[in-house]
């Protein structure tokens, strides 16, 4: 009996063994299945990795090249940037020089009319200046004749002044239009006055001046003077009573009576 048991006992170990063994060689068919699968997708993942870490270089050495080229062609820009803003200031430059150089052209076209219409009118250049030395030369002939004149005229006057001394008259002397001066000193005793004006300004013996005092509305004649001495640059005159509104002083203006 107990033989019995321990036969049946090995029986079904050895069946369980054999169902177990046969199990797991299933299992490691599966699994030496399954790692020959991972081994080949591994293979496979890695050469696509290869690839794609090449494909990788190989981009960024086409983008790195292209940015390069990108850089070259920037700095191409800005040179030639630079080259037309330098060449666009030449044009304008040259535009203008044009521009002048036309202006310049028509205002000589122009006056080479004006010369020559003058020409025709008045006569060439050279017949010009002969027309202006002789108009120089009667100029000239006609200032030594002022100027004799006025000599002559101022002899007279002194002669008419010594005159009249012997003879009592009164003698008219004419003063400069444009004659202005200032009384310096005032002897009120004897009345006459000294003036800062003289012989290099115009003044002339027995010449007459007004004076007066203040500007504007408060302006007023004060009297008349009449030269009695002259020196270079300074004079005396005579108060002239008939012709007194107040006391001459010293500081007021002088003037020709027809200024």
């Amino acid at each position: 009996m107990v033989r019995l048991l321990l036969f049946v006992t090995l029986f079904a170990l050895g069946g369980a063994g054999w169902i177990a063994f046969n199990n797991v060689g299933t299992k490691i068919a599966e699994l030496t299945t399954n790692v020959d699968q991972l081994t080949t997708d591994l293979a496979n993942a890695e050469t696509a990795q290869a690839k794609a870490e090449k494909e990788r270089d190989e981009f960024k050495n086409t983008a790195d090249a292209a940015t390069a080229r990108a850089s070259r062609l920037q700095d191409s820009i800005g040179t030639l940037q630079q080259e037309v803003a330098r060449q666009t200031q030449r044009a304008n430059e040259h535009k203008t020089n044009l521009d002048q150089a036309t202006a310049d052209l028509v205002e000589s076209r122009q006056t080479s009319e004006r010369w020559r219409q003058f020409e025709m009118e008045y006569g060439t250049r050279d017949s010009i200046k002969q027309r202006l030395a002789t108009l120089d030369s009667v100029t000239n002939e006609r200032d030594n004749f002022v100027a004799e004149n006025s000599i002559l005229l101022g002899r007279i006057e002194k002669l008419s002044v010594e005159l009249s001394r012997y003879t009592g008259t009164s003698v008219k002397v004419a003063l400069p239009t444009d004659l202005a001066g200032k009384v310096t000193a005032v002897d009120s005793q004897y009345d006459f006055v000294v003036l800062d004006v003289g012989e290099d300004q115009g003044v002339r013996e027995h010449g007459e001046v007004l004076v007066g005092r203040g500007a504007g509305a408060e302006a007023q004649l004060v009297g008349r003077l009449r030269i009695l001495s002259v020196e270079k640059n300074r004079s005396i005159a005579n108060i002239m009573p008939d012709y007194k509104t107040g006391d001459i002083q010293t500081g007021d203006y002088v003037f020709s009576e027809r200024n």
